[in-house]
């Protein structure tokens, strides 16, 4: 009995120490992926547990302090815009679906899709895309360029 008791623990933790591998592996994947097509691993990675802590929490003065501006947002097949934090948090609850909400909690690190155009969380429901600063678009800062749901 303690022999299998002690075989059980044995895999059970080279399991735990593989999964961790695998997600470290996949999390440095993701950063590989953001540091070739968008930029600054740290700024990507940063806002992303930042809005997702935040809309977690229900901080919503910090959510929405994490958006591009404006913004056209679709929940449902209806559109609207908000051209300003302010506006954007009058609109909290319609825009921050239960949907909105379960696809960015339900978001790992280590198995965001990134392309060209951001950081997609979820299915689409929301984008990470970084927004020109000046004309020039000498800098691009990361933000939350795209949200929605029932598309």
């Amino acid at each position: 009995m303690i022999r299998s008791t002690a075989i059980f623990f044995s895999a059970a933790l080279a399991a735990a120490v593989l999964t961790t591998q695998v997600a470290r592996a996949d999390e440095a994947s993701v950063d590989q992926q953001i540091e070739t097509l968008l930029g600054d691993v740290a700024d990507y990675k940063e806002l992303f547990y930042a809005f997702k802590v935040a809309l977690e929490e229900g901080k919503s003065d910090i959510v929405v302090s994490l958006v591009s501006y404006p913004i056209t947002v679709t929940i449902d097949g209806e559109e609207a815009t908000y051209s300003s934090e302010q506006e954007l948090l009058d609109g909290y609850d319609s825009v921050f679906t239960e949907t909105i909400v379960e696809a960015v909690s339900n978001q790992d690190y280590g198995d965001l899709f990134v392309n060209s155009e951001g950081v997609m969380i979820g299915n689409g429901e929301v984008w990470l895309s970084g927004i020109c600063e000046d004309t020039a678009c000498t800098s691009a800062l990361p933000r939350v360029a795209v949200i929605q749901s029932g598309n």
